[in-house]
């Protein structure tokens, strides 16, 4: 079961502490949203983080770094996917001069899951569960989504209102991982959430991923 944290998508206040705590408690996959950072501000990011961790790490813009610093990933935003044609070009360069870069992107209805495109390695489908901020609330019913786990080619990413509380939920609805943002990021304490988080995994038998 892949276990995601989505980074603030503002510039925060011991953020890279944070980080490193999870990482060193075993983290696999930490996605950088940064939308207003510029190509310098997202590498000073970077840089700050210990290179070890650089593997474990996918961006969601300025998506040429990922090369450059051996990152994990790339994240198709909306903005990228209007783009169609370059888009398709730009995937398939990546791939060529890096072959295991993986690629993600976020889906909002059951329809595109059923589309399916292999340049993708894992998706997100949000919001499950309603927000923790409160802005929306789930999209989905659990009618309408255990067959569609039980029979997509994706591997599918619970996103939207993911915590502790939601694991075993999104586990028994057959999620191949969870996309942790708000519970983490908007607690005063977000390792003590993170940890909360691995400890429910380890309870319910869920392989860290």
């Amino acid at each position: 079961m892949k276990l995601i944290v989505i980074s603030p998508s503002k510039k925060q206040e011991n953020e890279v502490p944070f980080l490193i705590n999870m990482f060193e408690q075993g983290l696999p996959t930490y996605h950088i949203r940064k939308k207003t950072f510029s190509t310098r501000q997202l590498k000073e990011l970077i840089e700050s983080i210990p290179q070890k961790y650089h593997n474990r790490l996918v961006i969601h813009s300025h998506h040429e770094l990922a090369l450059k610093y051996n990152l994990k990933g790339i994240y198709i935003s909306r903005s990228h996917k209007k783009r169609k044609i370059r888009l398709w070009f730009f995937l398939n360069w990546l791939k060529l001069r890096k072959s295991n870069l993986q690629v993600s992107v976020t889906f909002r209805s059951i329809e595109n899951v059923y589309d399916f495109n292999p340049r993708y390695d894992y998706i997100f489908l949000a919001p499950i569960f309603d927000t923790l901020s409160g802005n929306f609330q789930s999209a989905f019913s659990d009618y309408n989504l255990r067959p569609t786990l039980k029979n997509s080619k994706y591997n599918i990413i619970a996103r939207g209102g993911i915590s502790a509380d939601t694991i075993q939920k999104a586990a028994e609805l057959g999620f191949k991982g969870l996309a942790f943002y708000s519970s983490i990021w908007k607690s005063a304490q977000p390792v003590l959430e993170f940890t909360k988080a691995k400890q429910k995994f380890k309870e319910l038998g869920l392989p860290l991923e």
